[in-house]
Protein backbone atom coordinates (compact mmCIF):
# COMPACT_ATOMS: atom_id res chain seq x y z
CA UNK A 1 0.00 0.00 0.00
CA UNK A 2 0.76 3.70 -0.34
CA UNK A 3 1.97 5.38 2.45
CA UNK A 4 1.92 9.32 1.65
CA UNK A 5 4.15 9.67 4.37
CA UNK A 6 7.16 7.91 3.30
CA UNK A 7 9.10 9.12 -0.07
CA UNK A 8 8.63 6.46 -2.64
CA UNK A 9 11.97 4.44 -3.52
CA UNK A 10 13.48 4.58 -6.54
CA UNK A 11 13.66 1.18 -8.50
CA UNK A 12 17.34 -0.55 -7.93
CA UNK A 13 18.53 -1.98 -11.20
CA UNK A 14 18.98 -5.17 -11.16
CA UNK A 15 22.10 -5.47 -13.40
CA UNK A 16 25.83 -4.57 -12.92
CA UNK A 17 27.64 -2.83 -15.90
CA UNK A 18 29.30 -5.49 -18.64
CA UNK A 19 32.84 -5.97 -17.75
CA UNK A 20 35.50 -8.49 -18.98
CA UNK A 21 38.50 -10.07 -17.15
CA UNK A 22 41.94 -9.89 -18.84
CA UNK A 23 43.87 -13.24 -18.95
CA UNK A 24 45.91 -14.35 -15.95
CA UNK A 25 49.37 -12.74 -15.96
CA UNK A 26 52.10 -14.98 -16.84
CA UNK A 27 54.50 -16.16 -14.29
CA UNK A 28 57.87 -14.11 -16.09
CA UNK A 29 55.54 -11.12 -16.80
CA UNK A 30 54.53 -10.99 -13.06
CA UNK A 31 58.05 -11.01 -12.18
CA UNK A 32 59.40 -8.71 -14.30
CA UNK A 33 56.38 -6.21 -13.16
CA UNK A 34 57.33 -6.90 -9.03
CA UNK A 35 60.79 -5.76 -9.93
CA UNK A 36 59.80 -3.00 -12.06
CA UNK A 37 57.69 -1.66 -9.30
CA UNK A 38 60.18 -2.66 -7.20
CA UNK A 39 59.38 0.49 -4.21
CA UNK A 40 56.01 1.23 -5.52
CA UNK A 41 53.19 0.59 -3.07
CA UNK A 42 50.88 2.88 -4.87
CA UNK A 43 48.11 0.91 -7.59
CA UNK A 44 46.55 -2.07 -7.72
CA UNK A 45 48.12 -5.87 -8.32
CA UNK A 46 46.00 -8.79 -9.83
CA UNK A 47 46.31 -12.25 -7.87
CA UNK A 48 48.37 -13.59 -10.48
CA UNK A 49 50.61 -10.87 -10.25
CA UNK A 50 51.51 -11.42 -6.46
CA UNK A 51 51.21 -14.81 -6.29
CA UNK A 52 53.86 -15.37 -8.75
CA UNK A 53 56.28 -13.32 -7.67
CA UNK A 54 55.87 -14.86 -4.26
CA UNK A 55 56.14 -18.41 -5.86
CA UNK A 56 59.25 -17.26 -7.34
CA UNK A 57 60.90 -15.62 -4.00
CA UNK A 58 60.15 -18.76 -2.24
CA UNK A 59 62.01 -21.03 -5.54
CA UNK A 60 65.20 -18.72 -5.29
CA UNK A 61 65.50 -18.26 -1.75
CA UNK A 62 65.18 -22.57 -1.41
CA UNK A 63 67.08 -23.13 -3.90
CA UNK A 64 70.19 -21.14 -2.43
CA UNK A 65 69.19 -22.29 1.08
CA UNK A 66 69.20 -26.07 0.41
CA UNK A 67 72.06 -25.58 -1.27
CA UNK A 68 73.47 -24.17 1.71
CA UNK A 69 73.75 -27.61 3.07
CA UNK A 70 76.36 -28.66 0.73
CA UNK A 71 78.02 -25.05 0.12
CA UNK A 72 77.78 -23.17 3.19
CA UNK A 73 78.47 -19.77 1.32
CA UNK A 74 74.97 -20.35 -0.57
CA UNK A 75 73.29 -20.31 2.93
CA UNK A 76 74.62 -16.38 2.66
CA UNK A 77 73.51 -15.69 -0.63
CA UNK A 78 69.89 -17.24 -0.33
CA UNK A 79 69.66 -15.12 3.28
CA UNK A 80 70.81 -12.09 0.97
CA UNK A 81 67.97 -12.77 -1.46
CA UNK A 82 65.62 -12.99 1.01
CA UNK A 83 66.49 -9.74 2.83
CA UNK A 84 66.57 -7.92 -1.04
CA UNK A 85 62.97 -9.46 -1.76
CA UNK A 86 61.20 -8.05 1.22
CA UNK A 87 60.70 -4.20 -0.16
CA UNK A 88 59.76 -5.99 -3.42
CA UNK A 89 57.51 -8.61 -1.87
CA UNK A 90 55.83 -5.98 0.72
CA UNK A 91 55.18 -3.32 -2.20
CA UNK A 92 53.47 -6.28 -4.33
CA UNK A 93 51.03 -7.35 -1.20
CA UNK A 94 50.54 -3.53 -0.62
CA UNK A 95 49.37 -3.15 -4.27
CA UNK A 96 47.32 -6.45 -3.73
CA UNK A 97 45.42 -5.62 -0.62
CA UNK A 98 44.59 -2.23 -2.64
CA UNK A 99 43.11 -4.44 -5.56
CA UNK A 100 40.42 -5.89 -2.94
CA UNK A 101 40.01 -2.43 -1.54
CA UNK A 102 41.92 -2.41 1.79
CA UNK A 103 44.37 -0.41 3.27
CA UNK A 104 48.28 -0.50 2.72
CA UNK A 105 48.76 -0.52 6.46
CA UNK A 106 48.60 -3.95 7.30
CA UNK A 107 51.80 -4.63 5.77
CA UNK A 108 53.41 -1.61 7.37
CA UNK A 109 52.45 -3.26 10.61
CA UNK A 110 53.37 -6.99 9.81
CA UNK A 111 56.73 -5.57 8.42
CA UNK A 112 57.43 -3.62 12.11
CA UNK A 113 56.67 -6.88 14.07
CA UNK A 114 59.03 -8.66 11.66
CA UNK A 115 61.68 -6.16 12.52
CA UNK A 116 60.91 -6.61 16.56
CA UNK A 117 60.96 -10.11 15.72
CA UNK A 118 64.21 -9.87 14.20
CA UNK A 119 66.05 -7.46 16.57
CA UNK A 120 64.96 -9.84 19.56
CA UNK A 121 66.48 -12.78 18.45
CA UNK A 122 69.63 -11.09 17.68
CA UNK A 123 69.67 -10.05 21.41
CA UNK A 124 68.82 -13.50 22.42
CA UNK A 125 71.72 -15.20 20.16
CA UNK A 126 74.26 -12.42 20.48
CA UNK A 127 75.65 -14.23 23.28
CA UNK A 128 76.21 -17.88 22.16
CA UNK A 129 76.01 -17.34 18.40
CA UNK A 130 80.13 -17.64 18.50
CA UNK A 131 79.73 -21.21 20.50
CA UNK A 132 76.83 -22.04 18.55
CA UNK A 133 78.86 -22.57 15.81
CA UNK A 134 81.83 -24.19 17.36
CA UNK A 135 79.74 -26.64 18.60
CA UNK A 136 78.95 -30.29 16.87
CA UNK A 137 76.54 -31.75 19.43
CA UNK A 138 72.86 -30.57 18.64
CA UNK A 139 71.71 -31.34 22.72
CA UNK A 140 74.74 -29.21 24.04
CA UNK A 141 73.33 -26.47 20.71
CA UNK A 142 69.62 -26.92 22.33
CA UNK A 143 71.01 -26.00 25.92
CA UNK A 144 72.78 -22.53 25.05
CA UNK A 145 69.94 -21.70 23.60
CA UNK A 146 67.73 -22.23 26.31
CA UNK A 147 70.51 -20.30 28.78
CA UNK A 148 70.24 -17.56 26.39
CA UNK A 149 66.41 -17.58 26.45
CA UNK A 150 65.79 -18.13 30.31
CA UNK A 151 69.12 -15.09 30.62
CA UNK A 152 66.52 -12.55 29.15
CA UNK A 153 62.98 -13.67 29.65
CA UNK A 154 61.73 -9.69 28.87
CA UNK A 155 63.21 -10.00 25.07
CA UNK A 156 62.07 -13.60 24.54
CA UNK A 157 58.22 -12.78 25.48
CA UNK A 158 58.36 -9.57 23.71
CA UNK A 159 59.81 -11.78 20.63
CA UNK A 160 57.05 -13.71 21.13
CA UNK A 161 54.42 -11.57 21.38
CA UNK A 162 55.48 -10.48 18.28
CA UNK A 163 55.33 -13.23 16.73
CA UNK A 164 51.65 -14.36 17.56
CA UNK A 165 50.65 -10.65 16.57
CA UNK A 166 52.24 -11.20 13.45
CA UNK A 167 51.26 -14.68 12.65
CA UNK A 168 47.71 -13.43 12.77
CA UNK A 169 48.01 -10.20 10.56
CA UNK A 170 50.08 -12.36 8.16
CA UNK A 171 46.80 -15.30 8.15
CA UNK A 172 44.70 -11.73 8.10
CA UNK A 173 46.17 -10.51 4.94
CA UNK A 174 46.77 -13.93 3.34
CA UNK A 175 42.86 -14.41 3.49
CA UNK A 176 43.14 -10.42 1.68
CA UNK A 177 45.16 -11.38 -1.01
CA UNK A 178 43.45 -14.53 -2.49
CA UNK A 179 40.37 -12.99 -3.00
CA UNK A 180 39.00 -11.59 -6.29
CA UNK A 181 39.35 -7.91 -7.48
CA UNK A 182 37.37 -5.62 -6.95
CA UNK A 183 36.02 -4.84 -10.85
CA UNK A 184 35.32 -1.20 -10.36
CA UNK A 185 37.70 1.64 -9.80
CA UNK A 186 38.36 2.04 -6.11
CA UNK A 187 40.48 4.75 -4.30
CA UNK A 188 43.82 3.05 -5.76
CA UNK A 189 42.84 3.19 -8.92
CA UNK A 190 41.26 1.65 -11.74
CA UNK A 191 41.04 -2.49 -11.96
CA UNK A 192 44.27 -4.12 -13.77
CA UNK A 193 42.07 -7.20 -14.36
CA UNK A 194 38.93 -5.60 -15.66
CA UNK A 195 37.95 -3.67 -18.39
Amino acid sequence: MFNPQQPAQQPVPQYQPRVFAKPMMDPVTAVKTCLKKFFDFKGRARRSEYWWFVLFIIIVSSVFNYGGLLVPALSFVGLACTLLFLIPKYSALTRRLHDTGRSGWWVLCLAVLDVVVWICLAILMMPVVGKLFEETDPFEQMTMLTDAIQSNPTVFTVMMCCSVVSLVITIITFIFSVQDSKWDENQYGPSPKYQ
